[in-house]
């Protein structure tokens, strides 16, 4: 989000005040289906697809950040039940470099 905003001091704190950000309709919409999927991931319907569909996303390109968004949500959780400082290096990253 830093490169995409151009705002180098982003943090953390983003991921609760993006609304408030001047985002492009694309950007939107991504944040807007992540937030879904992480708080409620039962409550993801069709609808959501086409949402994003029409803000520019493609088949392809809604799988992926699926993906990645729910791989992030699991390792977030898993870093919780384990005890992992959430200041300390991430397993999201780590995992991410040894791919």
């Amino acid at each position: 989000m830093r490169r995409l905003t151009g705002l180098e001091h982003l943090d953390h704190e983003f991921a609760t005040t993006w609304p408030v950000y001047d985002l492009d309709p694309k950007t939107r919409a991504l944040l807007g289906y992540t937030k879904k999927l992480t708080e409620a991931p039962g409550a993801v319907e069709d609808s959501d697809f086409d949402a994003l569909r029409e803000a520019g996303w493609d088949e392809r390109g809604i799988y992926q950040a699926t993906a990645l968004i729910s791989f992030f949500n699991f390792s977030g959780r898993l870093e919780a039940a384990s005890g992992l400082p959430m200041d300390g290096p991430q397993l999201g990253d780590v995992l991410v470099k040894m791919l």
